[in-house]
């Protein structure tokens, strides 16, 4: 069976192979890029629902206003004192910010002396990411905002051409960035990087594929075959999990006149990271288009009959046997579909909801419990009450045990969330338009 490869984007190439591991502790260290968690959380859901086997966890260390000089200061209380074995260092807006002599400037010696600390932490690998781009469109070449821009372009300069062993994997997306800033620019009233330095949750998810795709993780489109043989239908899928690699045949009776049902619950699921199709197209990332796909070819249908497609009962879409043969996308468009409130975000109604929107749905589930325990994390940091005065009577690390305690007990509960959405059916069925 051929699944479809999509055309990777120009750029450095993936890893061979996935670069993270089963029971991989990851800390995201880096400034407010990194601790609004939002490329991290794209990730991180993105492993729950395809690679939950995996059984990864995910720490966000990121402070708003950082340096590398700042992240290197705090590496044994925010990063270390999580025992993790990767490091993902993102670095350089602020750094870039400052003026030549400032020890806060000298961003590829404060990185190298993060990467060495690191190592002597016990740390196994290290992803160092290149800064974003700021949105300089509009703005005056002498601003302040366009020689930021300049000094980025500096520092990834430097960061591509220096030297590291084999245990640093730089990744690139300034570029695929600025690639995303000038075709977003065909529809003014999209914002890629609203207010010219923070990325909008599109461009966290073009920096969350791209981080994806070059530490090795599988991108391809979610394709369901199919072939009408006789009284049934026989359809191979890819698994999600350990054996995606490996495929799953399923037989079913297949009427002409009635049709027929599958149930996707094992297969490698569709990643809508954006909710729009339209919009994700328009950021022309291969990758993003393609995890965000649910591709189903049909072979030996009659081809002038119309199919209702559908998923958990509701209708997709209607297809001719010619249109279902050469494979159609049946992700639905969910442009017109209402945010959730706060409310219901804060209740995760998302966990619960069944309707054309299902696997939307389990993104969006994976993603607020991820947001919530981020917020949990935020709120327990120690030094936010470590100089309060009545915390004299109770001892730290005491407090830190309790509240590492709390946040692991959230962690299992999202994986647990994880592998209950994997096993919940998903009915994919074809039904004979009348």
């Amino acid at each position: 069976l051929q699944f479809p490869v999509p055309k990777l984007p120009s750029g450095p190439r993936p890893t061979s192979g996935l670069l993270l591991v089963p029971g991989d502790r990851i800390v995201w260290l880096g400034d407010s890029i990194t601790a609004a968690h939002t490329y991290g959380r794209y990730v991180e859901t993105f492993f729950l629902l395809r690679r939950p086997d995996l059984n990864l966890t995910f720490i966000n260390a990121g402070i708003g206003g950082h340096s590398a000089l700042n992240g290197l200061n705090r590496l044994d209380q925010d990063v270390l004192s999580q025992n993790p074995s990767v490091v993902v260092i993102n670095f350089g807006m602020n750094d870039a910010a400052y003026p030549t002599g400032s020890p806060h400037a000298a961003f590829i010696q404060n990185i190298d002396a993060t990467i060495e600390r690191l190592r002597q932490g016990g740390v196994q690998r290290i992803i160092w990411v290149e800064p974003t781009p700021a949105h300089t469109a509009g703005v005056s070449a002498q601003s302040k905002l366009a020689d930021r821009q300049r000094q980025l372009e500096r520092l990834v300069s430097e960061m591509r051409s220096h030297h590291v062993r084999a245990d640093v994997i730089k990744v690139q997306w300034h570029n695929q960035m600025k690639q995303a800033l000038n075709a977003a620019a065909a529809k003014p009233d999209f914002k890629l990087i609203p207010d010219r330095i923070h990325p909008s949750a599109a461009g966290h998810a073009i920096m969350a594929v791209e981080f994806l795709r070059q530490i090795g993780a599988d991108l391809e489109a979610t394709v369901i075959e199919s072939t009408v043989q006789q009284a049934y239908m026989e359809t191979e899928f890819r698994r999600a999990g350990a054996a995606s690699n490996k495929t799953e045949k399923i037989r079913t009776p297949m009427e002409r006149s009635v049709g027929t049902s599958i149930n996707l619950s094992s297969a490698m699921p569709p990643v809508p990271m954006l909710y729009s199709a339209e919009q994700t197209k328009l950021l022309g990332n291969q990758s993003l288009e393609a995890i965000r796909k649910l591709i189903w070819r049909i072979k030996g249908l009659e081809q002038g009959t119309r199919y209702v497609v559908n998923i958990d009962g509701v209708a997709i879409g209607s297809y001719s046997g010619a249109e279902l043969s050469r494979g159609v996308d049946i992700m639905p468009n969910s442009a017109n579909r209402k945010t959730l409130s706060t409310v219901a975000k804060r209740e995760l109604m998302a966990c619960t909801l069944k309707d054309q929107y299902v696997f939307l749905n389990d993104f969006e589930c994976m993603f607020d419990m991820l947001y919530q325990k981020d917020q949990l994390r935020m709120l327990m940091r120690p030094d936010r009450v470590r100089d309060l005065p009545d915390f004299g009577a109770i001892r730290l690390s005491t407090y830190t045990n309790f509240t590492n305690n709390w946040i692991d007990s959230a962690s299992r509960a999202i994986t647990e969330r994880a592998m209950q959405i994997r096993q919940t059916p998903h009915i994919l069925s074809l039904v004979p338009a009348k």
